[in-house]
């Protein structure tokens, strides 16, 4: 991360399985889309958000953990 916090990885939360409509999203939910029905609107999670656009779940599964110094310096010499 860029602020240089760490982040913590943690089991899944229970998703709801319905979401919330785009009409319906607060600057505080989920962007993480649970639903792309043709039949209904597309559905967010809707979770309170913990990391850039998404709850901690979702942002597990979106973004990579940083790197260490010494893996970054590792993958640069790679040939």
């Amino acid at each position: 991360m860029a602020d240089g916090a760490s982040f913590a990885w943690h089991e899944p939360m229970r998703i709801r399985s319905s979401g919330v409509r785009m009409d319906e999203l607060r600057i505080f939910h989920c962007r993480y889309i649970v639903s792309t029905d043709a039949a209904v609107s597309v559905r967010y999670c809707g979770h309170e958000r913990k990391r850039g656009a998404y709850c901690t779940s979702h942002a597990e599964l979106c973004y990579l953990p940083p790197k260490s110094k010494q893996e970054s310096v590792a993958d640069s010499k790679a040939p």
